[in-house]
This record gives structure tokens, C-alpha cells and sequence, in this order.
């Protein structure tokens, strides 16, 4: 009865000590107490976080007015034309993209955490939009389908920026987003051809249209031919002459950087001018109608069905747009851009916009590129943006009416064009990493004849993949002396198993010892392929060593596969079996911060392979162990002991640095070998 107690008390007590050990517990007793200690200091500092105007405000200085006031106003006079420009590749009524404009700008004074970065239409979200409308535009209008598009695109966007998730577009690399907007460029920009020529009932996808417009070359509008293509002269005239003065003279620049507002006014102008007395007109023309701001309104709840799968794509293209954008010009300009709090600010944008029948917005290259050249000072540029929009949609908009479409095609054109990437850039993804050139391939081409929606989700697959390969098929470094008479100055490691180069730790290695060095944390995609590669690697050169602790009718396997892979591998790699057994494996966790249950799992049964098939005698020791692995490691019940501290039987020696590691205590080891029978024997 006593023995039967005492073994409960024992057990009661063990259940404690897992309790008091227990990290989860640990982790969850930390939070209960510091949660309401920082609460109220933190929730203070959460909401300054979250409304950066706050925090800049009171820093204000009244000089910055002037810069500003005209980084706002050439902001506010580019939108003009880019809005209706994109609202038409969106398919919508082209005033919808003064309505999407506004408001962008008044809310990145209050929630925007960089100076220069201009939220609104873009051809990018235009394209994206196009696409939904296309398939939706039977049920519904194209200003409730592109709203409720910009609706969900607030919706992902707050989710990520308030639960801190922005990481997961890491995995969107920047050759996958160029292959995007190239493919997206080409699209947009041969989408407009037709409303450039003349032409009615042109296809929609690149090759087609190309093969369409020249096939009916003779049926080409004259006037309409003229009006874009001499849209397009001007517009380029405008920008050699803003590359080759505007640096020297600011109103050359001011010119260049409003070159669209310029020829849209030269040839709404002429449009008037020529059609006002005609019934028939010569042209097609745009007639802007507004009426002031939309009237808000809700979205139908069908309607918001339908769109929510499909609005991943456009926020998916809006957030890399953006946050790219931000960040380049923040580290031009040498300052700090919120990478959270701009999806907080994205998502609030599109959402409260989105009830003003507005498509969905993100920043753009050109117009902050032009902010950061007019010097604005804060975001406050933003309410003079604001304003200008304001006024144009309730003054300036009846003169829009005449508007020929053919400009708007021509500066549409000219917006893209300058999206495509690079050639040179192109061959540099090639000679840097074939994987990232065939990610930009699979973007661009899967954009091309499929669509932009399944473009981007297929070269963000491939991303995915490619990371899990590259895991999966990480191999640790193996090291050994080679030299036939022991010690070497410089080792000089056999050959892997897997591969044609050799790898030199750096050190004098003992004869009986391997380095395994591994490259990468030790997970599940890992794990398995890691073991399997370092037993082999050093079956290659050590011979086997017959185990009295296991049962003799295991020694040989019914199986010679094995055996006989190794002898294949020998004889390819010209690698002979060392006269001695192997007596010390040290494992180095340098390159390790990260290790899972099966990364334990596999390297127990690495550990219990290389006693059962090379010596039961034989020491595995570990090296530069992060505190993160180590507790894994116990948690895992695996006895570890600190070579300067306490050690008890059977437990594996963690050492501070490689070269301790390798020479340690080598005495008990020649012991251990007496009277083995090895392989080579």
C-alpha cells in the first residue's frame, strides 16, 4: 500500500512539474499579467498608430505651405485626365473617375503615412475591374459591379492591416509583379487601338486585336486617326522636353508633368470648336456628365456574393502597387512608411468610397513620382488635391462633355507605356535566378492569353512551390578528413552523395569524425530528405560496425538495394572506405533557427540509425544551438547536457563553438573502439 501510494505521489508530482514547465502555460500566465498592466498605455499608442495626422500635425511648419499647396494642385490637375482615363479601362462611365479621386486624397491626410504617395485610379485596378465587369455587366450596372469590387478591397484590406497579415504578399516577389504589369501594360495599351482609330467591335486580347486593327486598316477613322495620333506627338514632345530642361526650369517641368491636362484641354477645345454647330459628329466624344459627388448608397447583397472571390485579384495587384510605391519613395525621400497602417488606410479608402459608386484605387508611380519632384512637405498636399477634384466635378465638368475619345485612348496609351518592364531588366532576372525569370514568365504570359486574375494567382502558386522545393530539398554540409595519415591542417571533405562539389568546413578534422553543418531550419518539407541524405553521406566512407544491442537477424536486410547504391556511389564518386569506425558526428545548428516535431522526429532516428548501423559507441555532439532549438529539444524529452556543466549518462554534449566540438575529450573514445568489427575488416 505504501509503494502504491509513494507511485502516485511521484506521479502527481510529475504531472506538476509538466504543468509548471509547460511553455503554453507559461506563455499564457505572461499575457494575463502584463495584458491589463499595458493595456491602457498600449490602446493610447494603437490608436496614435492608427491615425499618423496626430502625430505629424503638431510638427507642422507654416513654410511648407507653398510646397504643398502646388504638390497638391498638380496632383489634383494630373487626375483630371488619369480618372476618366481609367474609369474608361474600368468600362465604367468615365466621371466615375472623378468620383473615385477625392476622397483618396482627403483620407490620406488623416490616415496616410507617406508624404508623397498619390492614392486614386489606376490602370492596373482599371484592367482588374474591366474583367469582373465583363462577366457580371448582364445582372447588374458597371458602377455597382466596380463599387462592390472596391468594397471588398477595403474589406481585405483592413483585415490584413488590423491583424498585421501583410506578410503573406511576400510571397508576390517583385519578377512575378513586373511579369504582371507588363502583360497588364500590354493589354490596357492595345485595348485602346481601337477607340484611337476609329474602330468599333475590336477583340480583347493582345495578339487578336493586333491581327484585328490591321486587317481593317482601311476602314480607319481619318479625323479620329488625327485627333489621337496627334495626341500622342504632343504628349511625347511635352515629356523629351521636361527630360531635357525641366531640371533647369521649373515651369519646363510643371509643363511636362501636366502634359495630360494640356493636350486634353487642346482637344476638348478643338472637339467643341468643330462639333458644337454639327448633328453628325466627326468624332466620337466622351460626354462627361456630373452632378456633383454620387449620391452614397448601399451595395446589393447578391451582388457582393458574386464579386467577393474576384475582388482577391484587384486588392492582391492594389496592395503590392501601393506598398511598393511608398516604400521606394520613402527611402528617396528618408523617411518611414507604415506598412500596416497603409493597408489600414487602403482598406478604409476603398471601403467609404466605394459607396460613392467609386472603382477600386491604389497608389500610382507616375503621379507620386511627380509629388515627390513638386518637394510636398507633408500629407496635407492631399486636401488642395481634394479641392481641385471637388471643384472640377461641380464647375469644370460641362466642358469635359466634348472630350473626344481618342485622346483619352492617346493618353491612356502613353500612361502605359512606360509600365513595361525593361528588356534589360528582363535578361537580369534571367542571369541572377532562372527561377525568379520563369516566375515573370509564367506572370506575363498567363496574363496574356489567359487573364490577370489567373496570371497573378498562377505566378503566385509557382512562388509558393518554388519556397516549398527549396526547403524540401535543402542539404546539410558533410565534412571529413580525408588524408590517409589522420590529422590534416586543412580537411579535405569526401564528396557528397548528392552532388558533384565538396564542402570544407575549415578546420582540422580527426579521422573518425563528420561535420553535418546544416544549411536551413529543420522542418517538415526537410526533414526527412536531410536525414536520409547525411546516413548515406557517411556510409559512403565509414564502414558498418556490428551492434551487439540489436538483434542479429537484422544485421542484413532481405533487402541489398541499399548496399548496393553505396557500392554504385563509390565507385562514381572514387570515395574508399576508411580503415577506421567512425566515433564522433558533431551536428551544427549554426544556420538552424527553426526546428518542428518532425525535425526532432527524423533527427532521432539519424541519431538511432548511426548507433545501429556505424557503432553504438559512436557520440553525437551539437554545436551553436539557438535558445528557440534548444527548448524545442527538451520539450522533446531529449536529453542534452552543457559540456561545462552537469552531464548524465546518455545525454548529448551541446558545445560552444565547432573546433571544442571536433577534439574534445577524445580518450573515452579510443576505448570504446577496442575490440570492434567493422565492415572493412
Amino acid at each position: 500500500m505504501a509503494a502504491f501510494s509513494s507511485n502516485i505521489e511521484s506521479k502527481v508530482e510529475a504531472l506538476k512539474e509538466e504543468l509548471r514547465t509547460d511553455p503554453n502555460i507559461s506563455r499564457a500566465k505572461y499575457y494575463a499579467r502584463v495584458i491589463p498592466e499595458k493595456f491602457p498605455s498600449a490602446t493610447k499608442q494603437y490608436f496614435l498608430n492608427k491615425l499618423p495626422i496626430a502625430q505629424w500635425l503638431p510638427r507642422y511648419s507654416p513654410s511648407w505651405l507653398v510646397s504643398d499647396f502646388m504638390g497638391g494642385l498638380t496632383i489634383g490637375v494630373m487626375l483630371i485626365p488619369q480618372g476618366l482615363s481609367y474609369a474608361k479601362i474600368a468600362t465604367i462611365p468615365i466621371e466615375h473617375g472623378l468620383y473615385s479621386s477625392w476622397l483618396p486624397a482627403a483620407i490620406a491626410v488623416f490616415l496616410g503615412t507617406s508624404k508623397d504617395l498619390s492614392t486614386g485610379p489606376t490602370s492596373l485596378m482599371g484592367l482588374l475591374t474591366s474583367e469582373i465587369v465583363a462577366d457580371l455587366k448582364s445582372e447588374y450596372s458597371p458602377t455597382d459591379i466596380a463599387a462592390a469590387v472596391a468594397f471588398f478591397v477595403g474589406i481585405y484590406g483592413l483585415v490584413i492591416g488590423l491583424l498585421g497579415l501583410g506578410f503573406l504578399l511576400d510571397y508576390i516577389s517583385i519578377p512575378i509583379l513586373t511579369g504582371f504589369i507588363s502583360a497588364t501594360a500590354l493589354t490596357i495599351g492595345f485595348g485602346q487601338v481601337g477607340s484611337l482609330v476609329g474602330l468599333d467591335n475590336t477583340p480583347s486580347t493582345v495578339f487578336s486585336i493586333i491581327g484585328d486593327v490591321l486587317r481593317r486598316l482601311p476602314k480607319w477613322d481619318g479625323p479620329t486617326s488625327g485627333i489621337g495620333f496627334g495626341t500622342i506627338v504632343i504628349l511625347l514632345l511635352l515629356e523629351k522636353v521636361g527630360k531635357k530642361w525641366g531640371k533647369r526650369h521649373f515651369v519646363i517641368q510643371y509643363i511636362s508633368s501636366s502634359r495630360a491636362i494640356i493636350v486634353l484641354v487642346i482637344f476638348t477645345l478643338i472637339s467643341y470648336l468643330v462639333n458644337k454647330d454639327r448633328d453628325e459628329l466627326l468624332w466620337a466624344i466622351s460626354k462627361v456628365d456630373t452632378n456633383g459627388i454620387a449620391t452614397p448608397k448601399s451595395h446589393d447583397r447578391t451582388l457582393l456574393t458574386k464579386v467577393a472571390a474576384r475582388a482577391i485579384a484587384p486588392f492582391v495587384a492594389a496592395s503590392l502597387e501601393h506598398q511598393a510605391v511608398a516604400r521606394a519613395f520613402g527611402r528617396k525621400n528618408h523617411y518611414t512608411v507604415d506598412q500596416t497602417q497603409e493597408f489600414n488606410y487602403l482598406g478604409v479608402t476603398n471601403l467609404v468610397n466605394s459607396f460613392f459608386g467609386a472603382m477600386p484605387v491604389g497608389g500610382a508611380m507616375s503621379r507620386t513620382a511627380v509629388n515627390s519632384e513638386c518637394n510636398v512637405r507633408s500629407p496635407l498636399n492631399g486636401v488642395v488635391t481634394a479641392g481641385f477634384i471637388l471643384l472640377t466635378i461641380y464647375v469644370f465638368s460641362p466642358a469635359l462633355y466634348w472630350l473626344p475619345k481618342s485622346t483619352l485612348a492617346a493618353i491612356i496609351i502613353m500612361a502605359v507605356i512606360h509600365l513595361f518592364g525593361p528588356f534589360i531588366l528582363i535578361y537580369r532576372y534571367y542571369r541572377i535566378s532562372i527561377a525568379d525569370y520563369i516566375a515573370f514568365n509564367v506572370a506575363f504570359f498567363v496574363t496574356i492569353f489567359v487573364g490577370s486574375e489567373y496570371g497573378i494567382a498562377s505566378a503566385a502558386g509557382w512562388a509558393v512551390v518554388w519556397t516549398l522545393l527549396r526547403s524540401a530539398f535543402t542539404k546539410a554540409k558533410i565534412s571529413t578528413n580525408s588524408g590517409a595519415g589522420g590529422r590534416m591542417n586543412t580537411s579535405r571533405p569526401f564528396t557528397r552523395a548528392g552532388a558533384a562539389e565538396t564542402e570544407n568546413v575549415g578546420i582540422t578534422i580527426p579521422e573518425d569524425t563528420v561535420v553535418v553543418a546544416f544549411q536551413d531550419s529543420v522542418f517538415y518539407p526537410n526533414a526527412q530528405r536531410t536525414k536520409t541524405q547525411i546516413l548515406e553521406s557517411i556510409q559512403l566512407v565509414y564502414p558498418s560496425v556490428q551492434n551487439p544491442n540489436y538483434r542479429a537477424d537484422t544485421a542484413r536486410s532481405w533487402s541489398v538495394a541499399g548496399e548496393r547504391r553505396l557500392e554504385r556511389l563509390r565507385k562514381e564518386r572514387n570515395v574508399t572506405l576508411k580503415d577506421m569506425p567512425l566515433s564522433v558526428v558533431v551536428w551544427d545548428f549554426t544556420m538552424v533557427p527553426f526546428i518542428d516535431v518532425t525535425g526532432i522526429t527524423a533527427l532521432a532516428e539519424l541519431k538511432d540509425d548511426i548507433r545501429r548501423q556505424l557503432g553504438n559507441f559512436v557520440e553525437i555532439r551539437m554545436v551553436n544551438m539557438a535558445a528557440g532549438v534548444v527548448k524545442r529539444f527538451e520539450r522533446a524529452k531529449w536529453q542534452l547536457a552543457d559540456v561545462d556543466g552537469s552531464q548524465n549518462e546518455g545525454a548529448d554534449i551541446i558545445y560552444p563553438s565547432l573546433e571544442r566540438a571536433v577534439w574534445d575529450d577524445r580518450e573515452p573514445l579510443k576505448e570504446g573502439l577496442k575490440g570492434v568489427v567493422s565492415e572493412k575488416s
